[in-house]
């Protein structure tokens, strides 16, 4: 009889050990693998001699050649081979004000262009099937190492060969970071990933991965004990959290394609007074002020519904047109990328040199209080970042947070930030609560018999110099703060808007969704006050007038339009209609759009107008007044009657917003 021997096996999960004799086959080690690490397939993974993956051992029937006491290393070939319970419930912050920030009910909508959380899970999480973002994608692609010239005193050598002086550095070099001018204080995520592969590849953490920080206690424990309170192990309790400032960001600069959009999101609060609340939607785009990095470009700010005050602000929820405007977004190849809020103190005084007061960043003051870090938290939860790289198929997120507040010398001021993976997982667990009087504090609730909560600590200096550890209740919130250079195009940049409101010609914008507090409606009157301007029109809406040249674009390429468009209770356009207008948009197709507009669709709003006088815009005259102008039954009786149409059928007279005939179901234009 043989005699039986040890085989240690490593991996991600841990060492475990193995009994085998002398007569055991490579294929029979691999299904003893399987067996102790509980895997289905023997595909799944490899076993490798050496740490370095530089010999395989095959799934043959030759006998091995092991020895008592060897170490064999299992690598996956996917990364969900070993699934986890990644069961956790978003935490939903109640109360918005303009420095606490938050809202009552969940955002996220199940209907298209939102995002789920739940949709990333480890059993679902292969890395050939994870699609990432386009710039993720492209940013794979590029070598990222940073080139540097000849030195003429210390490169001795020709001018094609290398040495230390002069060789590319890696992007995550931190004495190139800090060397910069100014200094980069972050690298950018996808050079920390550089970082953390030029360390695997090496023999001291072959398998080091992306793991996402749980703060929360595992359901259903293997170990079969009775649920917290009545029972605990190490195996199902998180393990306990020291807070460290993030070295990486995943967005490193927030631009906004021009300046206009915040004007008008601004005008909000020059009308009222009020604090203002608004989703940024745009795109992500590689950023050559970092190496390897992400830039946050914003088209567009939507305003939800929302009840705004002097000092505070809350959503309402939900937003009807939530999904009706992600799914306008997607098909005008942007997407929501961050939220931005006001907080804006009027210098009554006129004691500074402009209009507001220095109210935040200051020795007195503090970046983003405790509720604003809570929902910019659970705003980041509701849109993860993709990533391959990690087991669940997310890792952190790009959404963003602006506040637009006051600097020194008065004038309004832009300021980007988004919280770290940490102050994620603390919010997504539900136990980073605000403090009653310290708003630039947190406090990490206590275990209770309802949650396990782990310990979290941060570092800090006592009087001696000493680095002491602490309990987070209270929290100082720069561990959880990272800050994003936020800003405009410089005046010699080459960005062309996506939407119209860098168009100078136009002098009264179309008016804003949700903002009926300050008297601005979205109606046929406010279409037409739009329109007006566009005088001396053709049927198709294309100005004609050699004093004043407007485009198509010009008309249509507004966001705000766009979902009136799709929402209104006269004539509202279906997606299927709209789209395409908005291709055309999406590629700056002047044709196109003008297509468009001379079609059917356009020509029964132009009707709509036109019938109820010679004065209105898109009848070739201007001086109209708003009183002239309809009230909603007289618009809604004239559309239907305007827009009438005969089926080609049964010859039956339809409304114009029927899309087949009531009698025959015949499609309207077949």
């Amino acid at each position: 009889m043989s005699k039986a021997s040890v085989l240690r096996i490593q991996s991600s999960e841990g060492t475990k050990r193995l009994d085998f004799n002398s007569q055991d086959t490579y294929k029979t080690i691999y299904e003893k693998v399987a067996q102790i690490f509980s895997l289905s397939s023997l595909n799944d993974f490899t076993l490798y001699k050496e740490k370095n993956k530089q010999s395989p051992l095959g799934r043959t029937q030759n006998k091995t050649n092991l020895k008592h006491g060897d170490m064999i290393y299992l690598v996956p070939e996917h990364a969900n081979l070993f699934p986890t319970d990644t069961n956790s419930s978003l935490y939903v912050p109640t109360d918005l004000k303009s420095d606490t920030p938050s809202n009552g009910n969940s955002y996220a909508s199940p209907k298209v262009g939102s995002f789920q959380i739940n949709n990333f899970t480890k059993s679902s999480a292969n890395a050939t099937d994870i699609r990432e973002d386009d710039v993720d994608i492209q940013l794979d692609k590029l070598d990222g190492r940073i080139p540097r010239k000849r030195d003429p005193q210390l490169c001795h050598h020709n001018v094609h060969g290398k040495c230390l002086h002069c060789i590319p550095i890696e992007p995550y070099d931190e004495e190139f970071l800090k060397n910069r001018n100014p200094p980069i204080k972050h690298m950018s995520f996808r050079a920390s990933i550089r970082k953390l592969q030029s360390s695997t590849a090496g023999e001291r953490n072959t398998f080091a991965s992306l793991e996402n920080i749980s703060c929360s206690i595992k359901e259903k424990c293997a170990t079969g004990h009775a649920p917290w309170p009545k029972g605990v192990c190490t195996k199902c309790q998180p393990n306990p959290v020291t807070l460290m400032r993030q070295p990486y960001r995943h967005v490193d600069n927030i631009m906004f394609e021009n300046g206009n959009m915040v004007n008008r999101f601004l005008n909000y609060w020059r009308s009222s007074g009020h604090q203002r609340i608004g989703f940024l939607y745009g795109r992500y785009e590689i950023y050559d002020g970092v190496p390897l990095g992400i830039r946050a470009v914003v088209s567009a700010i939507y305003e939800p519904p929302q009840e705004t005050s002097r000092d505070s602000v809350k959503l309402t929820l939900p937003d009807p047109h939530e999904a009706l405007i992600n799914d306008l977004a997607r098909r005008l190849n942007i997407r929501r990328i961050g939220w931005i809020f006001t907080d804006l103190i009027p210098d009554e005084s006129k004691s500074g040199g402009g209009p507001v007061l220095h109210h935040r960043g200051n020795v007195n003051s503090y970046f983003l209080s405790a509720q604003e870090c809570i929902t910019a938290g659970w705003f980041q939860n509701n849109h993860p970042n993709t990533c391959k790289y990690s087991p669940d198929g997310y890792f952190g997120s790009k959404f963003v947070t602006v506040v637009v507040t006051g600097d020194v010398s008065g004038q309004i001021h832009f300021e980007g930030y988004q919280v770290s993976n940490q102050c994620m997982a603390l919010v997504k667990s539900k136990i980073l609560f605000p403090t009653h009087d310290a708003p630039e504090l947190g406090y990490v609730r206590e275990t209770s018999s309802e949650q396990y909560v782990p310990d979290v600590y941060y570092k800090e200096k006592d009087s001696y110099n000493n680095e002491i550890m602490k309990i987070a209740r209270p929290l100082p919130l720069e561990y959880l703060i990272i800050d994003v250079p936020t800003g405009f195009p410089s005046s010699d940049a080459q960005i062309q808007s996506t939407f119209n409101d860098d168009c100078q010609t136009i002098k009264t914008p179309f008016c804003v969704e949700n903002r009926m507090q300050i008297g601005e409606l979205q109606d046929m009157n406010a279409l037409a006050t739009y329109l007006q301007q566009f005088s001396k029109t053709g049927g198709a809406g294309v100005t004609t007038s050699s004093a004043s040249q407007f485009k198509a674009t010009d008309i249509l390429s507004d966001i705000h339009l766009l979902r009136y468009l799709a929402v209104n209770d006269i004539i509202s356009f279906s997606m299927d209609q709209l789209d395409p207008l908005l291709d055309s948009i999406r590629t700056h197709d002047l044709n196109g759009i003008e297509t468009w507009m001379e079609g059917s669709d356009w020509q029964t709003i132009v009707q709509v107008l036109q019938s109820h006088g010679p004065n209105t815009p898109l009848g070739g005259g201007g001086g109209g007044t708003r009183s002239s102008y309809m009230d909603y039954e007289d618009q809604h009786d004239l559309a239907s009657s305007s827009s009438q149409w005969n089926c080609p059928r049964c010859t039956f007279l339809n409304i114009g917003s029927s899309r087949t005939c009531e009698i025959c179901s015949c499609e309207k234009g077949s």
